[in-house]
């Protein structure tokens, strides 16, 4: 079989022929270098196919592994340094993310585990790029090419068949996870930027993610060959006038391509996951995995980070830098596959960076007995009016307080417009943005009254650590069936300016109009430091640019906030 090389390098044109047949090949799959070649040597990725006269590792640009049905997948391979011909070296999988090449993704990350003594195998997932089939999202075919990928490897490398992680990023992630459910032969997990249950990724709350769909959709249409569904089921999660069973059949769809499916198969053989999760990720947000993580019985660990979708990761992937959570994740491998007794197992299981700020703190599991949940009462703001009793005037924004709220009654927002409070003024870039010391800002003080309300605590006299997933739990009447609140937590100082926290959203699509309902928001989890002399402030409003509006274009809904002694709105803040 002839794999032709996908790489072109000045002065260096390769064609590699790999046989197939026999483990006898693991030999010939890299040449030792010609005295002129080890002269000029300077890196694998400079002398492809020969053995490094600097390290031993050889790289492998250009092959193509056919999976079990015949499709053929675009990959690529790192080998360690082999002092005989009968070692054996501990392996890792390595699946490519969403419309990225496996050939290049991990590159950097696969040369310092060759460079450890592993061999490492990197693939383009099905109907991506040069790979053949069609993307299906995460579908049975895909699962069965990760394992098909180490039949390759167990019959054509040096590898330790009983010492085999499955790893990657995003889609990779979630195919990892999947994989190590249903393969016996991997032994461990290291799924970064993934998910855990994809409905509840693609539709949260019943909030369409608009933003990253869009961006999902489109990636995998220029760089793919999505299957019909793929891009069927995204227009109709956006489309407001889709049917509860339309909704119902996709959650049906999603459910097998769902890590936290599997969870009961990978605890029954206790088999050891590492996570890492980016707090600005809102394609894949934190809340679902730690809820997966949770669920888990085994050795495990997740590491939390600042980063959208993808970033903390990507520099340790491509180029091999100092990188935090690959940091962690080579220790993982280290431990799991060499048998290390590194510590990285029994330390903490949970650390998180604070936001903002390059610290970390650490917690003993999930949910972490460290933290106690805070309740708050928010109270309304009412109509605008003048209150002799302060000589001030009320109902520009309701409270909020550790003293359950006396007052019956109602603050009423309609969908007119958006407010200023927004997840980021531009999508994605805003995000980002976070991750470089560059906040979300907004003042308070210019939410439109007829459109959002704000609710604003005493000033704080000490620091308020908020680690994990602040929750609301509102009373929400109606006008329509449809219907959605987007809330934002600020960090706000003594003039009104709030640095954005995090958001969530609930979105209502078949609720009876006029009647009251029990309302909950989760937050995107954060660990967070709100400094003394400020506050916290909640925002509340009908859209967001990250969410797909539940009605149509000029339709409009109201949401009216009941507040009642007999039962209380709260706030709920994981706190330190």
């Amino acid at each position: 079989m002839r794999i032709p090389s996908f790489l072109s390098l000045p002065g260096i044109a390769l064609t590699l022929g790999l046989s197939l047949a026999s483990a006898a090949a693991n030999a010939e799959l890299c040449r030792s270098a010609t005295a002129a070649e080890a002269a000029n040597y300077s890196s694998p990725m400079q002398s492809p196919g020969i053995v490094s006269p600097i390290d031993g590792t050889c790289w492998i640009p250009a092959m193509t592994i056919t999976s079990f049905d015949g499709t053929k997948l675009a990959a690529n391979l790192f080998l360690p340094k082999r002092s005989s011909s009968d070692q054996k070296f501990p392996a890792i999988v390595m699946i490519a993310s969403w419309a990225a090449p496996g050939r290049v993704e991990y590159i950097g990350q696969q040369q310092k585990l060759a460079q450890d003594g592993y061999v490492v195998a990197s693939y383009t997932a099905r109907g991506f790029y040069l790979s053949g089939g069609q993307v299906d999202v995460a579908a049975p075919e895909d699962v069965r090419d990760v394992s098909s990928v180490l039949d390759w490897l167990q019959a054509n490398a040096p590898i330790d068949i009983n010492n085999v992680a499955a790893s990657g990023i995003s889609y990779g992630a979630g195919l990892s996870l999947i994989a190590l459910g249903q393969d016996a032969r991997f032994k461990t997990a290291v799924a970064l930027s993934g998910w855990a249950t994809l409905a509840d990724q693609l539709y949260t709350a019943g909030s369409p993610n608009l933003t990253w769909a869009t961006v999902l959709g489109l990636a995998g249409s220029v760089t793919g060959r999505p299957a019909p569904e793929v891009n069927q089921n995204i227009l109709a999660l956006l489309d407001p006038n889709s049917s509860a069973a339309t909704i119902a059949g996709i959650t049906a769809w999603a459910k097998p391509r769902s890590p936290s499916s599997y969870v009961a198969a990978i605890n029954k053989r206790n088999a050891p996951v590492f996570l890492s999760k980016n707090y600005q990720d809102d394609m894949f947000t934190p809340n679902s995995s730690l809820a997966m993580f949770s669920a888990l019985t085994g050795p495990k660990k997740i590491v939390l980070n600042a980063g959208i979708h993808a970033s903390a990761e990507l520099t340790g992937a491509l180029l091999g830098a100092p990188n935090y959570p690959y940091d962690q994740a080579h220790r993982w491998f280290n431990r799991w596959l060499k048998g290390e007794q590194n510590g990285v197992d029994t330390e903490p299981k949970v650390t998180m960076q604070i936001k903002f700020t390059d610290r970390r703190e650490s917690f003993s599991n999930w949910p972490a007995p460290e933290l106690t949940n805070r309740t708050y009462y928010l109270g309304p703001r009412g109509p605008v009016r003048f209150d002799l009793s302060c000589f001030c005037g009320k109902g520009d924004k309701g409270t909020i307080s550790a003293a359950l709220n006396q007052t019956a009654d109602s603050d009423l927002i309609q969908n007119f417009f958006d407010t200023t409070a927004t997840s980021g003024l531009i999508p994605i870039l805003s995000t980002l943005g976070e991750t470089m010391n560059l906040p979300v800002v907004n003042s308070l003080l210019t939410v439109s009254l007829a459109a959002g309300v704000r609710y604003e605590a005493p000033a704080l006299s000490a620091t308020q650590k908020i680690r994990g997933i602040p929750k609301l739990n509102l009373r929400v009447t109606p006008s329509q069936a449809r219907a959605q609140v987007v809330a934002y937590l600020y960090d706000v100082d003594a003039i009104g300016t709030g640095i954005l926290v995090t958001h969530g959203a609930t979105t209502l699509h078949w609720a009876t109009p006029g009647q009251t309902v029990d309302f909950p928001i989760e937050f995107s989890a954060i660990a967070y430091d709100v400094p003394a002399g400020h506050h916290i402030g909640v925002v509340l409003d009908t859209a967001d640019s990250l969410y797909a509006s539940p009605v149509n274009p000029g339709e409009r809904f109201g949401v009216r906030f009941e507040f009642n002694p007999g039962q209380q709105s709260t706030l709920t803040l994981p706190t330190l």
